[in-house]
C-alpha cells in the first residue's frame, strides 16, 4: 500500500500545527452539575454558564424538590430519593427554572442556565423601560425613568434615550433630554435618567411626554413592547371641579392578544385630571402599567406573555396630587399561541388533550405553582396540590357541553384552601383562555362556568 505524505509549509513549527489541528477539533459537549437541597432549599451553583450542546446534571442531596423549567420546557416530578436528572440545551439563550415545591420563576429556590455561544459571545439581554407607563405630579420638578437589562448581562451594552413632546409642550412643560446608557459586563442592574417638569398656574389637563429607547449596542436588543413608553404630568393647579374625586366603576379587563390585554371602566367623577392603570400577577405587588387623560376610561396593557394572569386595579387622579379609591380588581389572562397541549409537573391536559390548565398560588409565607397530578382514568378531570402531594387542594375539569342550547365547553372546579391563586385554562385548539381568581383568606367558592369556552367543536 502507498505511502502519502506530505510537506509542512515554511515557517510553520510543529508546535504551531498541533494548536492549529487542536484549535480545528470539533469541542466535546460538557456536563455541568447542579446540587439540588440538602442543608438547604437552593440549587448550587444557581447560576451556570455552559455552551449548547451542553448538559446540566441535577442531584437531589436531600428534601423533596424537583426541577421545573420557567417555560414548562423541561421538568421532573417532586421526589425525596436520591434522584438525579438531565437536559441537554441546543442553543444560545437564558432558561430559569425553580423548585415547584419551595419556589417560582425568580424566586424562593430558583436557578438560572445560560448558553453562551463557543466563542465567548453570551447573551447580551433585552433592553427596555421598566414600566409602560410612567406618572409624575407637575410640582415634582423631576421625573426617574428606569431602563431594564433582561434576559442576559454578558458584554457590556448601551443603549440611547430620549424625551420628546407628546400633549405636553416642550420647554413649557418639561425640558426635552437624550442622552446614553450604559452596561458593563455582568452588570444588569436598572439604569434610570431624568427628565425636568416645569411648573406653572395654569390649570389644564394632564399633559403627556413620550420616552424612547434607539440604537442598541453590544449586541443587546430592545424589546418591542417596551422600547416606547409615556410620562404623564399630572396638573396641580386648582380648576376644572373641586372636591375629592371618586373611584372609577364597572373594571372590566379582556384578552386583546397573546400579549395584550384591554381594561375599561366608568368614569364616576366630573374633576378628574386623569387615571391609573395598576397591575400585579399572583403574590405580586401593584405597578403603574399605564395612566391616561381626563374622561378615557380604556388603557391597553402591552408587553405580556402568552397566557400569562394578571389582576388590574384602576383609580383617578384630581388637583393637587389627589387620588380616588381604587376600583375593585378585575383578573384576565392573554391570549395563547394554539398548538398541542403538553402536559407537566405544572400543567394538566384535559378533554382529549385540548384543554390546558394551570395555576399560580401565594401564602403568607410563599408563592408557587400548583403541582398537577393527572387522573388517567377520568381524562375530563385532574387535581392540583400546592404545598404536599398527599394534600390536594383542587378538582378541576372541562366538559364538552357542544349541543344544543348549551354549544359551549364548561370549566368547574373546586378548591379546599383560603390561599390566593389564579388559574388559567387555555383552549389550545384557538389559544382561548379563561381566569379565575381567589383571594388571599377567602374560602375559595366552587366554580361552575357554563359560559368558558363558546369555541365548539
Amino acid at each position: 500500500m502507498p505511502h502519502r505524505y506530505f510537506k509542512i509549509p515554511a515557517g510553520i513549527t510543529t508546535l504551531a500545527l498541533a494548536a492549529a489541528l487542536l484549535a480545528a477539533a470539533p469541542s466535546l459537549a460538557a456536563t455541568v452539575n447542579v446540587s439540588v437541597g440538602g442543608a438547604g432549599t437552593v440549587y448550587s451553583p444557581r447560576e451556570v454558564h455552559i455552551h449548547p450542546g451542553d448538559t446540566v446534571l441535577w442531584t437531589n442531596a436531600g428534601g423533596a424538590h424537583n426541577v421545573a423549567a420557567d417555560d414548562n420546557s423541561f421538568g421532573n416530578a417532586i421526589d425525596s430519593s436520591a434522584w438525579t436528572f438531565s437536559h441537554t440545551f441546543p442553543a444560545v439563550g437564558r432558561v430559569g427554572y425553580h423548585c415547584d415545591a419551595h419556589g417560582s420563576p425568580g424566586a424562593g429556590m430558583f436557578g438560572t442556565v445560560v448558553i453562551e455561544d463557543a466563542g465567548g459571545g453570551g447573551v447580551p439581554g433585552t433592553l427596555r423601560f421598566s414600566l409602560a407607563g410612567y406618572s409624575v405630579n407637575e410640582g415634582a420638578g423631576t421625573a426617574t425613568i428606569a431602563v431594564q437589562r433582561i434576559t442576559g448581562d454578558d458584554g457590556a451594552v448601551s443603549v440611547q434615550y430620549s424625551a420628546a413632546a407628546g400633549t405636553a409642550t416642550a420647554g413649557q412643560d418639561f425640558t426635552p433630554t437624550s442622552g446614553t446608557l450604559s452596561w458593563a459586563d455582568k452588570d444588569d442592574a436598572n439604569k434610570t435618567f431624568t427628565v425636568t417638569i416645569l411648573n406653572d398656574a395654569t390649570a389644564e389637563p394632564s399633559e403627556t411626554v413620550q420616552l424612547t429607547l434607539s440604537n442598541p449596542t453590544g449586541g443587546a436588543t430592545l424589546d418591542a413592547a417596551r422600547k416606547t413608553a409615556t410620562l404623564t404630568i399630572q396638573d396641580n393647579d386648582s380648576g376644572g371641579g373641586g372636591g375629592a374625586v371618586a373611584a372609577p366603576t364597572n373594571p372590566h379587563a379582556t384578552a386583546a392578544s397573546t400579549s395584550a390585554i384591554d381594561v375599561s371602566w366608568t368614569d364616576a367623577s366630573n374633576n378628574e385630571t386623569g387615571f391609573q392603570v395598576e397591575r400585579r400577577t399572583v403574590g405580586g405587588t401593584y405597578e403603574v402599567v399605564a395612566t391616561v387623560g381626563a374622561n378615557t376610561t380604556t388603557a391597553s396593557i402591552t408587553g405580556l406573555d402568552p397566557a400569562s394572569f394578571s389582576l388590574f386595579r384602576v383609580r383617578a387622579t384630581g388637583a393637587g396630587n389627589t387620588f380616588s379609591p381604587y376600583s375593585s380588581e378585575v383578573a384576565a389572562a392573554t391570549l395563547a399561541d394554539p398548538g398541542p397541549c403538553v402536559a407537566g409537573p405544572t400543567a394538566l391536559c384535559l378533554n382529549n388533550n385540548r384543554f390546558r390548565a394551570a395555576l399560580d398560588w401565594h401564602s403568607p409565607s410563599d408563592t408557587g405553582h400548583g403541582s398537577a397530578v393527572p387522573l388517567p382514568s377520568a381524562p375530563d378531570s385532574g387535581l392540583f396540590y400546592f404545598f404536599s402531594a398527599t394534600n390536594i387542594e383542587m378538582l378541576i375539569k372541562v366538559l364538552n357541553a357542544c349541543v344544543a342550547p348549551f354549544n359551549r365547553y364548561w370549566v368547574y372546579f373546586a378548591a379546599t384552601t383560603n390561599v390566593e391563586f389564579a388559574v388559567v385554562v387555555t383552549d389550545t385548539q384557538t389559544g382561548k383562555t379563561v381566569a379565575y381568581f381567589n383571594p388571599l383568606n377567602r374560602a375559595a367558592p366552587p366554580v361552575q362556568d357554563n359560559n368558558a369556552f363558546a369555541t365548539c367543536p
